[in-house]
This record gives structure tokens, C-alpha cells and sequence, in this order.
């Protein structure tokens, strides 16, 4: 390390330290735990002793939470513990009352006992198990005082094969007489404490200072490379745009069953999830994010999740920018909202009210309704004072819960601008406004000047303040972008322009949080699978097309009905169309619905655009809108012999903003959506 290397590790030290002092000094010290844990994998057992130090201002009589199963007494002198309640079947943790004696703030337990909650679903509370450990604070696999942050000192103790982390510096490990001891030091306060362990490959490397680490559950030196290349890219681009990455190092961590989770220094993700391509620019990102969001600047759930919403915006948004598809990841966080929600109404609610991602509709509002809102914020004041209001946001608010009452505080103190109005309209009300173009007029005056008017409204019941951008083409080849302000139910808005104008697009580049209408957006898997119900139509002849079928409905949000097909076919009037199955009447059917797209059907080969596909080796899905009724979504699925349609149809949920899909084997060689035509917010003059 030179000396300006070891210079600058040092002022991002101070400057940490100094906001952690500030941060500790206006707000009580943590509960601290220093804990001796013990792994036993073939008992699925853990055994601990931990001496809790509680703040000064701490209560003599306090309660917490701990595993049901564990075994649990008091190793201090003059202290006492009741069970108040016993856990139950549908509880995972019984409750306990401790006295504290009169000599100190410390009190030191000893429990032990068997974690094991049986994996379902890919869902777990946490357990031991010869394959690994996973605790969670929801495991309550040490004492869980409610609302309470802690530091710790652990030290964790497992096979020597085994390899153990919990959140913040590792400290220390060494082998001894087959055991491996590890040690983890956490000074900032903390939300929970999460511990893994398991027989892991390691991987690791040192970057600026911060230790980046692989936990591999088979060697894999090229997947690990992989990760490490990748991480310090983004913690030192989050650095810069936020503040100094707040932990001593990063860890990627294989669990052994599906998950996607980010923990303060560390993620835990699933074998198949790991492995796909797709998260090295979109679920690493969004975890190497959380360390700022969520994990260290900590969310009030009770107020509403922000931020889900505010990572997304700032990491998947973020890597879909540089490639250059902003645009249609804002459509498709629309597209999203309208398939999900808006087709769905009893399923749409405030933002304010979100708390975490439950089903499609839950994320199409917490997640892509909030990412916009923040893009709003962006668009409104501009990057400059947008990074500088999250700055504020992050310094303020370190190690704190916070809500977007914070959020509002941060951007109304860098802005100087009043915003309750926005955000309430964004975060307390249902929908989205729907804007509506009419009455375009162009007059030319005798010195050869054009005057343009129109007419923007608002269609639903209740109004918006909306900066609405709009887009014109002259017949010079110029182009002129407005932003027209619309408060009230409707505004006429004027452009005087030297050359005639030839085109008005209104909001092209889906930069406010509208509902959009059916000829705006391209017909993709989302609509099918949020569609209020969905009629399956399966080949008979063949048993794998009811299969299909029948795993696809687990992934659809609304009512699904199946039908077996044979020589005709009569479409329900109603609700999504998805049919199934190499079928001859089923390619007829979507030749006719596809005539004015670039599309071609032989019995061998498939055209799309221009590019062949031979049907005998290519898997496709195809989505388009019914040509009699255009709210009806349809779409044709049919494999090859390289895919496994039960395994197949659990994957192509990941391909929502999808309205074209082909697949040779595994990968997808092309992906994407039928051009959209027409739109009722553009018109040529």
C-alpha cells in the first residue's frame, strides 16, 4: 500500500468514525453482544454463551425473544429470567422476562438446542443442517430484544472444513484440533444479527482496503472471478455517488436452497440464482447497494418502505442507463403497474404503505411505482442536486429508521423548495393520472412563423401536479422539448416555432409516472401473467402441455382456467389467451393476430424482423394483443426437445418485459417486444 493509498484509507476512517459519533451521540448506544457460538451440523444444533451489555439508560426489567427449541439460563450472579410465554406450533420463538440485578449493565446467558425449520417452498426462518447453516433475526437464534440495535463480538466455532460469517470486520480465524473459530466485530449499531456458515470454498481479494470475498458451495474459480472483478466496481461507484462504503468488506455467499437476500456486507444467493447471467448488472448491484440503503441508513416499516424503491432506481435503473435502455426500463416499470395493478384494482395502495414485495402487484408498487417517483425527483432537479439530496439523506440519517418524511427533508433542504405537494400526491394516493392529447392546431402568420396549440388533460377523477414533457418535430429536422405544467383538469399549451411543425409526441421517453394506454405499450408476459383471469389452452396429445399449463398458473395472479384442445378452438371473451403446445391450430391463430408485424410461419421455420429460426431446435414465446379486442393479451408457448417445459416454465417468469422470446437450449437468442404503431399522445401534423 503507498502512502497516499494508506493516507486516503485513513481520512475514510475518520470521516466514518466522526459520523458514527454524531449519529451515537444524539441517539442512545446499542444493545452490545459478545457471544461464543458453537456449530454442530449433524445435531442441527447450536450452543452459545453471551454477556449482553445494556445501555445505561436501560430498564431493570426487560423482555425479549428467543428460539423456541433452545434451552436457555442465567450465568450472571444477581440476575433473573422468567418464561412469560412458551412458544407454540405457529410460533417460532417463546418470550422471556429478565431482571437485571443491581451491580451492573451486563448480563450473561448460556443457551442451546436444535435450529432447524425444514426448507418449503424455498422458504426458511433458518436452520442447521449437515449442508450449512442459515440464521436470520427472524431465526431468534440468540436473545431478540424488540427495537432495540446492537453491536456484537462473536466468535463462531464449526468443523474445520466449514467456513463461518456474520456481518461486519472479520476479525480473526484459525484452525485447531479440527475446529475452525472465527471472529466478527461490528461497532455500528445494527438492525439483526444474520450468521452462515457452511462447507465453503473461499475465494478472496483485497481492494483499496476492503476485503471482497467468494463463498462457493463447489470450486468454481471462474464464477468467483467473476464476482470479484465486479464487486469493487460497484462499492467504489457508491462510494462516490453516497459516501464511503460503511463496512470492512463484501462477501458473496451460495446458500443451499433459492434465495436472493442482501444483509449488511454480504449477500446470500441461492445455487440457481447465482448462476444466472442476468444478476451480475441487476441483483448485485441492487445487494452491493442495500450496504447504503436498507443496512446501514435503516427503513421504518411501519411508514413505508423506500428503500426498495430508491435501490432499484440507483442500481438496476442505473445499469439499464449505461447500456442505454433507460427508456424502456421506465416503460417497462409502467407496463408493470398497469399489468399488475391498475388491471387488478383491489390490489393497488400507497406507496406509503409498502413494506415489502409479496406478490407481482406488491412489487409493481413498491418497487417500480417508487423507482419512478425518484426518477421524477431526478428528472425535476437534475443529477447535481439529486446526489446532493441523497448525500444529505445518508449522512443525516446513519444508522437510524427512517421513512420518506426523511427522504422529503433531505430533497426540500438541497432544493429549497416546498414539496410536500408531491410527494404527497405520489406516496398517499392510489392509480396514476392518465393525460390525454386533443385539439392540435397549427396556424402560420405572414412573416412565415408558425403558432402551434394544443390541449393536455387529465382523465381521472383527481388531479396531479404534473410537469409533463413534450416532444416536437419541425420540418426544418429540429427538435423541441417542452415541459408543459398541468394542474387542473385541462390546459391549452402554445409553441412558436420558425419551421412548420410536422410531429407532437407527448411524454415519448415515459418520464412521469402515468398510466399508459393499451396502443402505447408493446404486449409482453406481464400482461398475461397479471391478467384478472387467464385461459390455458394445451395441446391433449401432448401430457407435457397440461403440465405447463398447470406450473405457469402458480406464477399468474389471477383466476385460471384450462381447456384441452383438439380440432377447434373457441377463445374465452374475456381475460388473458395462453396457448400451449406445438399445435397447428394454434400457429394459425397467431399468424392472423401478427399479419401486420414482421412475422412468418412455415411448418420448419419461424421469421421475426428478418431473422430465421428453425422450429425443430428453438423453444419461443410470443405475445401479442387480440386483434377484436386489444385489452385481451395472448401468447403462444412451445418448446423444442432441448428444454424441459416443467423446468422451462418456472424460468420464463423471469422474462416479463418480454413480448418475443427464442431460445436455443437454455439461452435466449432474442428477446424482445412487437414495435408499437400508434399511440393516442402522438400525432402527425
Amino acid at each position: 500500500m503507498t502512502k497516499a493509498q494508506a493516507l486516503h484509507k485513513l481520512m475514510i476512517v475518520i470521516g466514518l468514525l466522526f459520523i458514527l459519533l454524531v449519529s451515537m451521540q444524539s441517539h442512545s448506544a446499542p444493545l452490545h453482544h459478545k457471544m461464543q457460538v458453537e456449530i454442530y451440523p449433524g445435531l442441527k444444533m447450536l450452543k452459545a454463551e453471551d454477556t449482553l451489555t445494556f445501555p445505561k439508560d436501560s430498564p431493570r426489567k426487560l423482555s425479549f425473544l428467543l428460539h423456541k427449541d433452545l434451552r436457555i439460563t442465567v450465568t450472571s450472579a444477581d440476575d433473573s429470567l422468567t418464561l412469560l410465554h412458551a412458544g407454540t406450533a405457529n410460533e417460532p420463538y417463546s418470550e422471556y422476562g429478565l431482571q437485571l440485578g443491581t451491580q451492573d449493565n451486563k448480563v450473561s446467558v448460556s443457551y442451546y438446542g436444535v435450529i432447524y425449520d425444514a426448507v418449503v417452498n424455498d422458504s426458511s426462518n433458518g436452520l442447521i443442517a449437515p449442508e450449512g447453516a442459515t440464521l436470520f433475526g427472524s431465526t431468534y437464534w440468540y436473545p431478540f430484544f424488540l427495537d432495540t440495535q446492537k453491536s456484537f463480538d462473536v466468535t463462531v466455532q464449526t468443523p474445520a472444513e466449514w467456513r463461518s460469517l456474520v456481518q461486519g470486520q472479520i476479525a480473526s480465524t484459525q484452525v485447531a484440533n479440527a475446529i475452525r473459530t472465527s471472529r466478527f466485530v461490528e461497532i455500528y449499531p445494527q438492525e439483526e444479527i444474520y450468521l452462515v456458515a457452511g462447507p465453503f470454498q473461499s475465494y478472496e481479494t483485497d481492494v483499496a482496503g476492503k476485503k471482497i470475498q467468494v463463498l462457493l458451495r463447489k470450486a468454481d474459480p471462474s464464477l468467483a472471478q467473476t464476482f470479484l472483478s465486479l464487486v469493487p466496481e460497484y462499492l467504489e461507484h457508491y462510494s462516490n455517488t453516497i459516501s464511503p462504503y460503511p463496512y470492512s468488506s463484501f462477501t458473496v455467499v451460495e446458500n443451499f436452497w433459492e434465495t436472493g437476500y442482501g444483509m449488511p456486507s454480504f449477500t446470500l444467493l441461492g445455487p440457481t440464482v447465482i448462476r444466472l447471467p442476468f444478476i451480475l448488472n441487476s441483483s448485485l448491484p441492487h445487494e452491493v447497494l442495500h450496504n447504503w440503503w436498507g443496512n446501514s441508513v435503516y427503513v421504518d416499516y411501519e411508514k413505508g418502505n423506500w428503500s426498495e424503491g430508491l435501490t432499484t432506481y440507483m442500481a438496476d435503473y442505473w445499469q439499464q442507463e449505461k447500456v442505454g435502455n433507460d427508456r424502456g426500463y421506465r416503460m417497462n416499470a409502467l407496463i408493470n403497474y398497469g399489468d399488475f395493478v391498475s388491471a387488478n384494482a383491489g390490489k393497488d395502495f400507497p406507496v406509503r404503505q409498502f413494506k415489502g414485495r409479496h406478490n407481482s402487484s406488491s412489487q409493481a408498487v413498491g418497487y417500480s411505482k417508487s423507482m419512478m417517483i425518484f426518477h421524477m425527483l431526478e428528472f425535476k432537479f437534475g443529477k447535481d442536486l439529486f446526489k446532493k439530496a441523497l448525500q444529505d439523506f445518508y449522512t443525516e440519517n446513519l444508522f437510524q429508521r427512517v421513512s420518506f418524511n426523511e427522504v422529503q427533508k433531505s430533497f426540500e433542504k438541497i432544493t429549497s423548495q416546498d414539496l410536500q405537494g408531491f410527494f404527497a400526491q405520489w406516496l398517499d394516493r392510489t392509480g396514476a393520472p392518465k393525460v390525454e392529447l386533443t385539439d392540435v392546431k397549427v396556424m402560420r402568420w405572414l412573416d412565415g412563423s408558425y403558432s402551434t396549440t394544443y390541449l393536455l388533460s387529465q382523465k381521472q377523477a383527481e388531479m396531479y401536479d404534473l410537469s409533463i414533457p413534450v416532444v416536437w418535430k419541425l420540418e426544418s429536422g429540429e427538435e423541441i422539448r417542452q415541459l408543459a405544467r398541468l394542474t387542473d383538469k385541462s390546459g391549452v399549451f402554445s409553441l412558436v416555432s420558425r419551421s412548420k411543425p410536422v410531429h407532437i409526441s407527448v411524454d415519448p421517453d415515459f418520464h412521469i409516472f402515468r398510466d399508459l394506454y393499451l396502443e402505447e405499450r408493446p404486449a409482453t408476459l406481464s400482461s398475461v401473467l397479471g391478467s384478472a383471469s387467464v385461459n390455458f389452452y394445451f395441446d391433449k396429445e401432448n401430457p407435457d402441455a397440461e403440465k405447463f399449463a398447470q406450473s405457469w398458473a402458480q406464477s399468474a395472479e389471477g383466476k385460471s382456467t384450462f381447456t384441452a384442445v383438439t380440432d377447434s378452438l373457441q377463445i374465452a371473451s374475456e381475460g388473458a389467451l395462453v396457448f400451449v403446445g406445438d399445435k397447428e391450430i394454434f400457429a394459425n391463430f397467431m399468424k392472423a393476430q401478427l399479419l401486420d408485424q414482421k412475422f412468418t410461419l412455415t411448418d420448419k421455420k419461424m421469421t421475426i424482423d428478418g431473422q430465421e429460426f428453425l422450429l425443430e431446435n428453438t423453444s419461443t414465446v410470443l405475445v401479442t394483443r387480440l386483434k377484436s379486442n386489444p385489452a385481451q393479451p395472448i401468447v403462444w408457448v412451445r418448446w423444442s426437445k432441448d428444454n424441459n417445459p416443467a423446468e422451462w416454465a418456472g424460468r420464463l417468469t423471469h422474462y416479463g418485459t418480454f413480448g418475443i422470446l427464442v431460445f436455443q437450449g437454455r439461452p435466449a437468442v432474442l428477446k424482445s417486444t412487437w414495435p408499437v404503431l400508434q399511440s393516442p399522445l402522438q400525432k402527425s401534423l
